[in-house]
């Protein structure tokens, strides 16, 4: 196989793994000139409750029986114009309509310009997540589960 072909091959390869990649993340929000995308939704039997953006704060969560943890990552973005203050903590809605809480919070958001959070509920095993609300900001989480 001649080298030219090969970059080719290799160059298509990166480009469905990009587009594979995009497909797996939400649609972006824009709240306040921050930049929110859903990049994944993990339900699993525990999650770390650490602040956005991360910190040192290190506790984890552990699902009960009949429940599961759902982690839900949401990248962020900075843009020109925000301007930092208080934000309230994320809702998650279920498929059946219920909501969910956390107890990871948002700390010194705009400290750094691009970071990434995972935030950690607790729902009734089988939940599947609907949406997550960020202030006014509503992030479309169907398709995202693993």
């Amino acid at each position: 196989m001649g080298a030219a072909l090969q970059r080719t091959i290799f160059a298509g390869g990166v480009l469905a793994a990009s587009v594979a990649a995009l497909a797996a993340q939400g649609k972006p929000q824009t709240w306040k000139n921050l930049q929110m995308t859903p990049t994944g939704v993990e339900l699993t039997d525990k999650g770390s409750l650490r602040d956005c953006p991360p910190g040192t704060n290190t506790v984890n969560s552990v699902a009960r029986a009949g429940e599961q943890i759902a982690n839900v990552t949401v990248a962020f973005k900075v843009l020109p114009g925000f301007m930092p203050g208080p934000m309230k903590r994320p809702v998650v809605t279920a498929a059946d309509g219920k909501t969910y809480n956390t107890s990871v919070q948002f700390v010194d958001v705009g400290s750094v310009p691009e970071f990434s959070c995972t935030f950690v509920y607790r729902v009734p095993q089988g939940t599947q997540l609907k949406s997550m609300t960020i202030e006014d900001a509503t992030l479309d989480l169907s398709g995202l589960a693993k």
